[in-house]
This record gives structure tokens, C-alpha cells and sequence, in this order.
């Protein structure tokens, strides 16, 4: 759990500020390509990699759709769901093995109403989830797929190689050939 508090601390909270919130903490592991969240699910838990890679993807037509991924050191989660109560339209796939430090969603409104602390964490987890969504909107309708490419590329040099090519090329928006070519002209 170490990696969650440093986390919170680069931000200015103090180990001792965070103890009632990090009671509520489960850590929970996934083996590479286990579905952690399943289309129809409602999200229970907003979570902290503390190591791996997830992919958040849905289908259409039979084809899976690769609209996001979440790498360690950060947040991730169903986020309209985990809010609204409602079921997800989206699986959550460990790509690598996962370690993940979850709050669950009762737990964490349980702390808001008790805890000052606990409303400035959710606070901070939610705008990183918004923002992110924000970028990845942004990047869609800005970016090219090679733009797409050298972005996640430049952000995640070392981990994307822990990806399949076949999820890359979905989350840029090109098939696999694709792909291939983008990747031939940048090297």
C-alpha cells in the first residue's frame, strides 16, 4: 500500500491523515487477462494500481472496442457506474498480473460523511478520473492515430510493451496493419 500512500503524500497529506482512510483499503490481485469488471456488473470499487495494466474496452457487433487503458500509479474505475449505481456497459481486463488498493463504494460515502480528509482523497481521484476522460476525448478528436500512438507511447514507453498489439490498435482507432505501419515510420 506503500505506493498509494506516497501517492496521497507528493500531494501534501500526511500518513497520520490518511490512517482512517486507508482502513477502508482492500487490496485485491488479478492474473493477466482476467475480467475484473463484466458488462451488466455495477462497479463497487474505485481502485489504485499499485501494479499492472488494465484495459477498459465493450463490444459492439462482436468486436471488442479498446477505449482506454489504466497503468500502475494511478486510478482507475467504471466511473459512471461506480457514481450512478448503474450497471456498466464496459468490461475492466487485467492486461498484466494486477495489484489493486480498492475502496468500495459504501465505504467511501460512509468516510465522506464522516471525514474531511476522506472528502479531499475522493475529491482528488475523481478529478483525476475526469480529467483523464477529458485528454482521451480531446485526443480522439484532435489526434491523429499516430498522434494517439506516440502520446501513449511517450507516456508509457516502458509498459505498452506489456500490451498486445491488437488492444493498441483498437484504443488508437486502426486495425493491426495499421498499426504496424505507424510504428515503421516512427522507428
Amino acid at each position: 500500500m506503500e505506493s498509494l500512500i506516497n501517492y496521497f503524500k507528493k500531494m501534501g497529506f500526511t500518513e497520520e491523515s490518511l490512517t482512517v482512510f486507508l482502513k477502508q483499503i482492500k487490496t485485491r490481485t488479478f492474473e493477466a487477462n482476467e475480467i475484473i469488471l463484466f458488462e451488466g456488473q455495477v462497479e463497487n470499487y474505485m481502485s489504485f494500481i499499485d501494479k499492472g495494466i488494465v484495459r477498459y474496452y465493450a463490444v459492439h457487433n462482436e468486436k471488442e472496442i479498446t477505449f482506454d487503458f489504466a497503468f500502475q500509479n494511478s486510478f482507475y474505475c467504471a466511473y459512471d457506474s461506480f457514481y450512478t449505481r448503474k450497471k456498466t456497459a464496459v468490461y475492466i481486463q487485467a492486461i498484466t498480473p494486477c495489484v489493486l488498493h480498492s475502496i468500495s463504494h459504501e465505504s467511501l460515502n460512509a468516510l465522506y460523511a464522516m471525514c474531511e480528509t476522506s472528502k479531499k482523497l475522493g475529491q482528488i481521484a475523481t478529478e483525476y478520473l475526469l480529467s483523464k476522460k477529458v485528454k482521451r476525448e480531446m485526443d480522439l478528436l484532435l489526434k491523429t492515430p499516430q498522434e494517439r500512438y506516440e502520446a501513449l507511447f511517450t507516456e508509457q514507453s516502458k509498459l505498452i510493451q506489456s500490451i498486445p498489439q491488437k488492444y493498441i490498435a483498437s484504443y488508437i482507432g486502426v486495425v493491426p496493419e495499421t498499426l504496424s505501419r505507424i510504428r515503421k515510420r516512427i522507428t
